[in-house]
């Protein structure tokens, strides 16, 4: 059974490849949905799959980041599945 995962990353998180780091990960993993930047100093992964393969792919980018950047908080929420396929840099939310 499909779970999405909502996680918002806050930090230095923008400017410093957060997001395109985040979906070469998402390219080893059976994830699907997007990042993007959402306000200052945040960044938002909602992503979808089998729940121990969402929760490896949120521990692999937490573990990962870049080397610029900083994560000071990190909030994840459940959220119901909705059948994305793929994943992506959607546009930013300001």
């Amino acid at each position: 059974m499909r779970e999405r995962q909502n996680v918002k990353i806050r930090g230095t998180v923008q400017g410093v490849f957060f997001r395109e780091t985040v979906c070469r990960i998402a390219s080893r993993y059976d994830v699907h949905g997007f990042v993007r930047n959402v306000g200052q100093d945040t960044v938002e992964i909602e992503a979808e799959g089998e729940p121990n393969v969402v929760d490896a792919f949120i521990s692999d980018v937490l573990a990962h980041p870049p080397p610029y950047a900083r994560i000071t908080d990190t909030q994840s929420t459940p959220a119901p599945a909705q059948g994305e396929a793929g994943f992506s840099v959607a546009p930013s939310v300001r």
